[in-house]
């Protein structure tokens, strides 16, 4: 889930949150009010005049094209945690025409009877480009609302999925940050790669080498997601074993995994909190937001941790040139989601349009790729935007400019042609294109023409006409900047003597693009730009080359894919998210949690954890410190980001 930054300077912002004590309405001001966690929509840290924060942006978008709703103001306020949010939902003292709340309590202000539902059809950014995959786990969560039967004549439960109540914002996991060179490990002989297998596994943070080195979270959900994955470890390493070999489908063992990770009654609350208490005796201590940075100057070597958070560490450690890899147990872990939702508070019919038009704003790939690279966290959102941000990040062919060629063969699979407007296109010979380089098509932007089955049947291998060629190629060079590459600034390396890892995340972006090249620009083909070429074919290219993946094979000889860098933080491989459940809200069984909870952070701090109290208090002056420091490093990050992307 998305964590609420600076604890401790929070306060202030629950002043400012105070305003939406009030109603939505104010006098004949046209006003929506939305609520947010800190530091988790685009803010403009630049002199710029242009460059504004994305609700100023909203505000203009609006004054721009719907007259009717011209000089709207959006009230941006932001809140500390889930809860907070909850109580004041629940005692009326809140007054939103928006909230962002995590999936397990959209699930609970739902089933409280404190949300509208959305009308989806006002959000059609949301259907056309959020992921189908992850939409999909958000909207099939189910919650039971009480609802009046007039046959009855009473208030009967009624199950409701998520779907007509809350729109995807961000996602991510749960997982293990940790430093594989940690001096700590080094001082205990623990080797580098020991210590990578080992974090493939929960159960490794229990093991006594381990003792002191780790970090968990001072958040009863996270905790007790990692409690549940030692505390039934046989039973999903059971699973995983008959999934594995086939003896039940991909939908059985996520169903099955979701009902054990998802166990709450009495009795499994209680061995859960022994898992954790054996645990407690293990780790350095607990942690609210100080983890990320504390592993970063190797205060720690283990962290368990937000893949957001893991994000913002990683690149921290880039810095120093400090090595953290992020890793998504074998065994199965949390996926988590961040939503908006409606309270159900008074509001006018444009207050209500305006939300909607607000969610629909945030679902644009251009909006929602901004918002990505202000916080670092991944967005439901797919579509062309947010991949090409994605390759600036991650893709090894944006830095160093060059393209995987398939081959069958002794035959390539598609020709190139060089094109320098619409009437100088022509085919370049692969031969000369991989080896001798002409140098005469250095000007030229490139694609190569993907073959293809006319209304007749019959194959065609050569473009008929420049519309042709276009409507079925694909782009061979990405966008550089404004400018496109040319055939001068290509090297081309086969694909099979590539050491780079293939990562198809089709998964994520697949139905998240026009399907056709019709679909964007009509029978207009002749004037559609060779930099779009590649985001609008029914086949969009969503492989990534990297080294940000970790291949790593164990022990005992198995190939797996669950550690790696920022690109797997943020986009891991359908693989590892088939292996990951959503964490549901407790419903009845919360008071056994909680209870759990109050239990496990009662227990006597050892003698290393009060001395280590007791300097915090002495140091707090330092944590002021530290928080704007950290804003600083965002700020820095934030910059570093924009410089991938140009």
């Amino acid at each position: 889930m998305k964590k609420f930054y600076k604890t401790f300077l929070v306060t202030p912002f629950l002043f400012v949150a105070a305003s939406g004590l009030t109603s939505c309405k104010n006098n004949n001001e046209l006003i929506l009010r939305v609520l947010n966690s800190e530091d988790y929509i685009y803010l403009s840290e630049s002199d710029d005049p242009e460059d504004l924060d994305l609700t100023k942006r909203f505000e203009a978008y609006i004054d721009a094209n719907y007259p009717e709703y011209k000089g709207v103001r959006v009230i941006y306020d932001t809140s500390d945690t889930n809860e907070t949010i909850y109580s004041e939902i629940q005692t009326g003292k809140t007054n939103y025409d928006l909230i962002n709340v995590s999936e397990y309590m959209a699930q609970k202000i739902v089933s409280g009877g404190f949300a509208n539902k959305i009308d989806r059809s006002k959000v059609p950014n949301y259907d056309a480009f959020a992921s189908t995959e992850i939409k999909n786990r958000l909207d099939n969560i189910e919650t039971t609302i009480k609802e009046y039967d007039e046959t009855l004549g009473k208030n009967v439960d009624k199950v409701v999925k998520l779907e007509d109540y809350a729109v995807g914002y961000m996602w991510g996991t749960l997982g293990i940050l940790f430093n594989p060179t940690y001096s700590m490990m080094e001082e205990r002989g623990i080797s580098h790669d020991e210590m990578i297998e080992d974090m493939m596994e929960f159960s490794s943070l229990w093991d006594s080498k381990y003792k002191n080195a780790t970090s968990i979270k001072n958040s009863m959900r996270d905790t007790y997601a990692l409690g549940v994955m030692e505390a039934f470890k046989d039973e999903f390493q059971e699973l995983k074993e008959k999934y594995d070999s086939n003896a039940i489908t991909l939908e059985e063992y996520q169903k099955q995994f979701s009902v054990i990770f998802n166990r709450c009654d009495e009795e499994s609350v209680n061995k859960v909190q022994e898992s954790l208490e054996s645990l407690k005796k293990n780790v350095f201590g607990l942690e609210v937001d100080s983890g990320k940075q504390d592993i970063v100057t190797q205060k720690i070597g283990i962290n368990l941790a937000w893949s957001g958070d893991a994000t913002y560490a990683i690149e921290q450690a880039e810095e120093v040139d400090l090595e953290l890899l992020y890793s998504i147990p074998e065994l199965g872990s949390n996926m988590w989601s961040d939503v908006w939702i409606m309270p159900n508070c008074e509001r006018s019919d444009a207050q209500y349009e305006l939300a909607h038009l607000f969610l629909d704003y945030l679902c644009d790939p251009d909006i929602a790729s901004l918002n990505m690279s202000y916080t670092g966290y991944t967005s439901f959102i797919g579509g062309d935007s947010v991949l090409e941000l994605a390759r600036d990040w991650y893709d090894i062919r944006t830095d160093e400019i060059y393209y995987t060629v398939e081959e069958d063969d002794e035959e390539t699979s598609y020709q190139v042609y060089a094109i320098n407007n619409v009437d100088d296109y022509k085919a370049v010979d692969y031969d000369d294109f991989l080896v001798d380089r002409d140098d005469s098509y250095n000007d030229y932007k490139l694609v190569y023409f993907i073959p293809y089955e006319d209304d007749e049947g019959s194959l065609v291998e050569e473009p008929a006409d420049y519309a042709d060629l276009v409507e079925h190629s694909k782009a061979v060079l990405l966008e550089d900047g404004e400018e496109q590459k040319t055939y001068a600034d290509l090297t081309v390396v086969n694909a099979a003597d590539s050491e780079l890892e293939e990562v198809d995340l089709s998964y994520f972006f697949n139905g998240t693009f026009y399907s056709t090249a019709e679909d964007k620009y009509g029978d207009d083909l002749a004037n559609m730009d060779l930099a779009d070429v590649v985001l609008y074919q029914d086949n969009v290219d969503t492989i990534f080359y990297s080294d940000n993946y970790l291949p790593y094979e164990t022990s005992d000889g198995e190939q797996n894919i669950c550690v790696g860098g920022e690109f797997f933080c943020q986009y891991p491989s359908e693989e590892t998210i088939n292996r990951c459940a959503v964490m549901e809200d407790y419903g009845q069984n919360n008071t056994y949690v909680m209870k759990m909870w109050e239990n496990f952070k009662s227990d006597p701090l050892p003698t290393w954890a009060i001395v280590i109290f007791v300097v915090f208090l002495v140091g707090i002056v330092a944590l002021i410190s530290y928080f704007v420091i950290n804003k600083l490093l965002t700020a820095r990050i934030r910059k570093q980001r924009k410089a991938k992307e140009q």
